[in-house]
């Protein structure tokens, strides 16, 4: 569940969407607010490299000194955010400047109202799980997902047949164009456009959708975290993959394995107070009733 404590922050990460327009003025708007509340602001290289000179602050030496992650994108720049905060145990909030932002706390039109709540301690922390999937008996093969992990056709002429097994016992062969491994967290991404549940994110679950089955029973599954799936791709001459939250592709080799699991260590979110899972929901996807109006 989401932490109550609230904690100081004196270092702040700026992570943004460097390609984003107009992002160095965004940047270095978060930035003169940091500075003048008194709290230091720093940039990973790359980014002050792709920023240019104008880039305001300082490159970090290292993310032990980083208390907060303050991230300007959507949910592809979270995501990526992820992958550089792994295993640092550093809580991330965003400022959405992309089209949804599911995983983000705040609109970059109120970027400053965001920061004072978080610097005023009016805000939790939600914890969530990612999937881990291991390709094959290589140790050395394994994938992190916060969103999804998807089994897909890089061709489109034929369905594939996937054979799945839930704690060891063979449970179903999937006939059609993929099958998504979700976490909870995932639930509202590539799992819900393809008619997946959705579930609050700080349930401890991972879900199975299947995609384009063709197939009587082909019902989305939602899984304890406990669970392990393993799935055996059928020898066909289709080429297959592994897609890592939309971001990395790997290819999956005729007949091979591929294990899921949900991974015990967590991923910190800011959520504002006052805010909830399903107001997001609510905001991000559906209309209001006439007599409620929008924020």
């Amino acid at each position: 569940m989401g932490e109550s404590d609230t904690v100081r922050f004196r270092n702040v990460l700026i992570v943004p969407h460097v390609r984003k327009p107009g992002i160095t003025t965004m940047v270095r708007q978060v930035a003169s607010w940091l500075e003048e509340n008194g709290v230091g602001d720093c940039l990973l290289e790359s980014d002050a490299e792709a920023l240019g000179p104008d880039a305001p602050g300082r490159v970090v030496a290292s993310l032990e000194a980083v208390d907060l992650a303050l991230v300007l994108g959507g949910d592809g720049t979270m995501l990526h955010a992820v992958d550089v905060l792994w295993g640092h145990d550093i809580p991330m909030v965003g400022i959405n400047i992309g089209k949804l932002g599911f995983l983000t706390a705040a609109e970059i039109q109120k970027v400053e109202r965001a920061l004072e709540d978080v610097f005023s301690g009016r805000y939790r922390v939600s914890r969530r799980r990612p999937i881990g999937c291991k390709l094959g008996t290589d140790a050395s093969r394994e994938f992190r997902a916060l969103n999804e992990v998807v089994i897909g056709k890089l061709a489109r002429e034929r369905l594939i047949h996937l054979s799945t097994y839930i704690n060891g016992e063979f449970f179903m062969r999937y006939s059609g164009d993929g099958l998504i491994i979700s976490s909870a967290t995932g639930s509202t991404a590539y799992s819900l456009s393809s008619g997946g549940p959705i579930v609050t994110p700080e349930l401890n679950c991972f879900l199975l959708t299947p995609i384009c089955a063709h197939m009587l029973f082909s019902r989305p599954m939602v899984l304890d975290a406990r669970d392990t799936v393993k799935v055996i791709v059928e020898d066909a001459p289709e080429r297959l993959a592994l897609s890592v939250d939309g971001r990395e592709d790997v290819e999956i080799p005729p007949g091979g394995t591929v294990e899921f699991f949900a991974l015990e260590k967590t991923i910190k979110i800011v959520e504002l107070e006052g805010s909830s899972f399903y107001q997001t929901l609510r905001r991000k996807f559906m209309s209001p009733p006439a007599h409620v109006e929008e924020e």
